[in-house]
């Protein structure tokens, strides 16, 4: 019970800071742009037979995930080593 008014709690907090972005207009892309962008994967398409271009994406994905994971870690450990009176 204690954990779900936390939860509910950090949901109103991120809605709280998300909500002026509600309040911008809604961006597109520009039409040259998307033909570009579609071009390009068609292009990328033919490639596909030898080397999986979406799946090295997916994995690079991946890794850089894991390794600002581990930064993160790193990053909370030092700053709560710096508070006084901890070991």
């Amino acid at each position: 019970m204690i954990v779900y008014w936390l939860i509910k709690i950090l949901i109103y907090l991120l809605e709280l800071v998300t909500a002026p972005l509600l309040l911008l207009p809604v961006a597109t892309l520009s039409v040259d742009l998307t033909g570009t962008l579609t071009q390009a994967g068609q292009f990328l398409a033919l490639f596909d037979i030898f080397l999986p271009v979406p799946t090295l994406f997916t994995v690079f994905g991946v890794v850089i995930s894991v390794e600002a994971g581990y930064f993160g870690y790193k990053a909370v450990k030092w700053v709560y080593n710096k508070i006084p009176g901890i070991n």
